[in-house]
């Protein structure tokens, strides 16, 4: 398969932690060029991982011609914008969660997208890591029953006020970094939209975001509780418990990709672990990409997901504002 040739718009803490080594790798996408606001980053970041250009704004990174999609870790707010930009340009675009701000963005970069003939994917990486697949399979194949309900929780402690995750104008908050991995894996696994939410939400007194976050999503028969935080200690897990058994994710989001990967499930006959070897899921996703792309495969799914977790949220901050349940509709 033809290697697609990738732009990376933003040198991120996230892209140089996760991804930009295990990217080098892979055989079926090449990184060709990355651009930063500030170019003497764009130029030392490029150099140090031998990409072969460098660019210090990103309209230039649109602009080449050698670059087939765009992968944008950008702050939040500049999502829908440059989603569009790229769009426009003619690259496939692979853009980190959450796609906007808000369902009526999401509608608006869908559209555009569509309109210029190019692939839009959000990055939930967690999805293509087969400890995923797995559960929802025990789940599809009655394993644990009916699912009663499925409780995610998500934190780190991250004080810094020049962090974009803590800038309320940069779509900072708990929320929209974390709190979308808890909306999305409960429709994910459930494969269906919750009837109506609530939440509760405690703000930083300094910087306005949300840093403490609780939803809770009726499913009709089964519902999905959360709660995510920036300011406690770091941990992650989620508990899905179903009428027969029960299953426990113990590393969901930042799966390591050097050390197995472990789901414990209780069942009707006792417990067992189920361990994957190690993998990276952001290559999993990244060669999915990529494979839509070569085979022009449509991707309205991926689309509709995106904007179906956004409304959600949104209404999981509606529902702060009247202190009451918000419908999905």
């Amino acid at each position: 398969m033809e290697k697609v040739r990738l732009g990376v718009v933003g040198v991120s803490n996230h892209f140089l932690k996760r991804i930009i080594l295990p990217l080098k790798e892979l055989d079926c996408v090449e990184i060709k060029a990355i651009a930063s606001r500030n170019n003497k980053k764009a130029t030392d970041f490029a150099h140090q991982f031998e990409i072969e250009k460098s660019y210090g704004e990103y309209q230039s990174l649109m602009d080449d011609a050698n670059i087939d999609a765009v992968y944008i870790p950008l702050p939040n707010h500049l999502h829908a914008e440059w989603i569009k930009k790229a769009a426009s340009a003619g690259k496939h675009v692979l853009c980190e969660k959450p796609l906007c701000m808000n369902a009526e963005e999401v509608a608006d970069v869908i559209e555009h997208c569509q309109k210029c003939n190019v692939i839009l994917m959000e990055a939930f990486m967690y999805k293509h890591h087969p400890q995923w697949i797995k559960v929802r399979d025990i789940i599809r194949t009655n394993n644990i029953g009916d699912i009663k309900y499925i409780n995610t929780s998500f934190s780190y402690n991250n004080p810094s006020p020049s962090n974009i995750r803590n800038i309320k104008e940069y779509g900072g908050g708990g929320m929209r970094d974390i709190g979308c991995y808890a909306i999305s894996v409960a429709r994910f696994l459930l494969e269906k939209e919750p009837k109506r939410v609530i939440g509760l939400l405690n703000y930083h007194p300094d910087f306005e975001t949300d840093m403490l976050s609780t939803g809770i999503l009726d499913f009709g028969k089964c519902r999905a509780t959360f709660n995510v935080s920036t300011s406690a200690n770091a941990f992650q897990k989620v508990d899905i418990v179903g009428s027969a058994g029960r299953i426990t994710v113990q590393l969901p989001f930042n799966t390591y990709n050097d050390v197995e990967a472990i789901v414990t499930v209780d069942s009707a006959i006792g417990q067992r672990e189920i361990k994957f070897a190690p993998m990276d899921q952001y290559c999993l996703m990244i060669e999915d990409f990529a494979t839509m792309i070569r085979k022009k495969q449509a991707v309205s799914k991926e689309e509709d997901d995106a904007f179906l977790n956004q409304k959600v949220m949104d209404a999981i901050f509606k529902s702060v504002e009247s202190e009451s349940w918000e419908l999905i509709n």
